[in-house]
């Protein structure tokens, strides 16, 4: 049967303890493998920082990098999930990309890459039905070699609200939404009339008796700053004609 790759401590055990035999011979193969990943510079550039943050649905790109001739795939993983990627990109590293998903609060996940050496046919087998990769290692070949110990990176996965509230002057107001990045790039966001659904857009919540309205919006990924300040500017056009504008500043790491 089948099984699914161990990963966390179990993987770092059985790297160590392969590494550990390979010294024991006078075997030098570690790679000193360096992970990036693309999501804390505010250009999209890869950095090496430890611990990074990623906005809701966005799609981060992690890389790992290895020292030549010492990584014939590297494994992937995060959330209990693994991926194997045997095709260098560029100067050696190993790309792979992540979509992170959070809620109201913001989920922490840990994403570890090990390189490897093969020593017959990989042991990892993905599986299409599952989408899966699987570490199924044959009883009688050697097991693959991990050059290095796992590289780890923890990613924070986050989301962002508009809420902007204010007085009605007369019946219901026209309303603009737009978002700024701290680059100066603009997203005018459409209004959506039904509240039910997860169409796109922001809703537009009253008057209510006491004549307040609030607008509601959570941004995708692609509306704020990848890192700094996302500003929120609403335009109210009122029905007696005059106009308002609102600013909020959303902290978007």
């Amino acid at each position: 049967m089948v099984t699914p790759c161990r990963q966390g401590a179990g993987l770092t055990g059985v790297a160590a303890a392969l590494l550990l035999g390979l010294a024991a011979t006078g075997c030098d193969m570690t790679a000193h493998a360096r992970l990036w990943a693309d999501t804390a510079l505010p250009d999209g550039a890869f950095s090496t920082q430890p611990r990074q943050w990623a906005y809701d649905g966005e799609p981060v790109t992690f890389e790992l990098e290895a020292d030549p001739g010492l990584a014939d795939f590297v494994v992937f993983g995060v959330g209990g999930e693994e991926t194997v990627v045997s095709i260098a990109k560029v100067e050696g590293r190993f790309r792979w990309t992540h979509v992170f998903r959070a809620g109201d609060r913001p989920q922490t996940f840990e994403v570890y890459a090990v390189p490897y050496l093969l020593r017959g046919k990989c042991d990892w087998v993905y599986d299409k039905k599952d989408d899966k990769w699987y570490h199924y290692p044959g009883a009688n070949e050697k097991p693959d070699v991990p050059t290095d110990r796992e590289r780890r990176m923890t990613i924070t996965c986050y989301r962002v609200e508009v809420r902007m509230g204010f007085a009605a002057r007369g019946r219901t107001p026209g309303v603009e939404l737009t978002l700024v990045r701290a680059d100066g790039r603009r997203s005018a966001v459409r209004q959506r009339r039904a509240p039910e659904g997860d169409a796109p857009g922001f809703l537009l919540l009253g008057p209510d008796a006491k004549g307040l309205c609030e607008v509601a919006y959570v941004p995708r990924y692609d509306e704020v700053s990848r890192a700094g300040q996302t500003t929120a500017e609403l335009l109210v056009q009122h029905a007696d004609g005059s106009t308002e504008r609102i600013r909020q500043d959303l902290q978007t790491p």
